[in-house]
Formats: structure tokens, sequence, C-alpha cells
């Protein structure tokens, strides 16, 4: 499986994981530097899937980056998942 970061900051890295483990929907997976806080960001609609470990105002700036950021996320996610649309 291969693991890419997308984007970071000084608290974050968002990366997107290929195929064939990681599957849709379209999502990002929000890494907290220093910590070990993760959270999964839907590329659909910007909601939180599953649970986390961020408390909600960090949530709240996390969807905020991933807003500002989602074409290049997209763009990413549809790179690593080309070949699975095909089949």
């Amino acid at each position: 499986m291969k693991v890419g970061t997308i984007i970071e900051n000084e608290k974050w890295k968002i990366k997107v994981y290929a195929p064939p483990k990681e599957h849709g929907p379209a999502h990002v997976h929000v890494i907290a530097k220093g910590d070990k806080a993760e959270v999964k960001i839907s590329l659909i609609d910007l909601a939180v899937i599953g649970k986390t470990k961020f408390n909600k105002q960090t949530v709240k700036g996390i969807i905020k980056y991933v807003h500002k950021n989602y074409d290049i996320l997209m763009d990413a996610w549809e790179k690593l998942h080309e070949n699975k649309k095909k089949t």
C-alpha cells in the first residue's frame, strides 16, 4: 500500500492511502505532528469519518484547512485511485 503525505503544516500531515487496502469514498487522513491523534475527513462532504482524539475546535480547524486545500487533496485521491475506477 502506498502512503503519501500530500500537504503538511506546522500542526498536521494530510495523507492519502492508495489501493488495494484503502478504498472509497474519497477521504484524507489528518495526523497530528508530535501527537497520536488522527482523523479521517470525507472529501465528499468534509465530514468526520469515525472517531478521533482531536477536540472539536481542532477538528473545525482541520476541516477548514482541508476545504482550503480541497483541489490538491481530491486530485491526489483521484490519481492514487484511478486504476481502481477502471475495473
